[in-house]
């Protein structure tokens, strides 16, 4: 190839690029600035607290099939509350989630505000199905002492089975300078926590239920 014609193959390959670079740099800054806009078109643009959170912090509902709903049934029918003087014989009393044991608890049952709908919710009157699933069930702690039991969070609701694993929902911190730009003078919250689903670990015993 002649001289020439590799020397402006070369000054070809270079204008691309700083075309396509620029071409680039536009697109980004487009996008950026969408997304600046909408973000302050949101400044103060909530007065429902609980709207705000969702719009931040919420997820796509879970739903139960058949199998895993009637699986969870059999479960919830060993799961509720006995007597509490004596816990030591409550079925489930202690489960495992992320490094830590949780116990159930029978007292101070702070409820919390969740980033999806629980999905016993939509069997509410079924046998072993609560009215309610924002109320804590279990109280956690690393390192489990129960005769210095100092607890470091809560799980919240009954538990459930979906997608071959078993769930609560685990108390989290929201993303609270977020929803306090999106949320107006008027927005406020009365919820002590908020929860987001989270697996049981497989070596609980509650995987041993058929």
């Amino acid at each position: 190839m002649p001289y020439t014609l590799w020397t402006s193959r070369q000054e070809y390959d270079v204008c691309m690029k700083r075309k396509n670079k620029i071409v680039l740099t536009s697109l980004v800054t487009l996008v950026v600035g969408a997304v600046a806009l909408y973000a302050f078109s949101l400044h103060e643009s909530f007065s429902e607290y609980d709207d705000a959170f969702l719009l931040i912090e919420g997820e796509e509902d879970i739903v139960l099939s058949q199998s895993e709903f009637e699986k969870t049934l059999r479960v919830l029918e060993k799961w509720q509350w006995g007597d509490k003087q004596t816990p030591e014989d409550e079925n489930f009393r202690i489960i495992s989630i992320d490094g830590y044991e949780c116990v159930k608890v029978w007292t101070s049952m702070p409820t919390a505000l969740l980033n999806s709908t629980h999905p016993l919710e939509q069997y509410v009157g079924s046998d072993f199905i609560y009215d309610s699933q924002n109320f804590s069930t279990y109280n956690c702690m690393k390192n489990l002492d129960l005769e210095n039991f100092d607890g470091e969070f809560y799980l919240y609701g009954q538990p459930f089975f979906y997608d071959e694993k078993w769930w609560l929902y685990r108390s989290f911190e929201p993303r609270r300078r977020l929803l306090a730009f999106i949320c107006s003078d008027e927005c406020f919250t009365s919820w002590q926590d908020f929860a987001k689903p989270e697996p049981i670990l497989k070596s609980d015993p509650i995987y041993l239920e058929k």
